[in-house]
């Protein structure tokens, strides 16, 4: 349970800093913003929310386990 949780941990945190990216370069090129469907907001909303995915895992991953 512990390699899911890391690897859960790990994996949001990736893409919340790709999101995060991609809404910077959809903000700058505002000729992506025609062609693709989303919004510099939309991808800010969606790091916002892996984000708070990985900060919970990790704190689940500092509980001790239950008998």
């Amino acid at each position: 349970m512990s390699k899911i949780q890391s690897m859960v941990h790990e994996l949001s945190w990736l893409l919340g800093v790709i999101c995060v990216v991609a809404s910077i370069m959809l903000r700058l090129l505002s000729t992506l913003q025609t062609k693709l469907p989303t919004t510099p907001h939309g991808g800010l909303v969606m790091a916002a929310v892996l984000f708070l995915c990985a900060l919970a895992t990790g704190e689940a991953k500092k509980t001790p386990p239950s008998p």
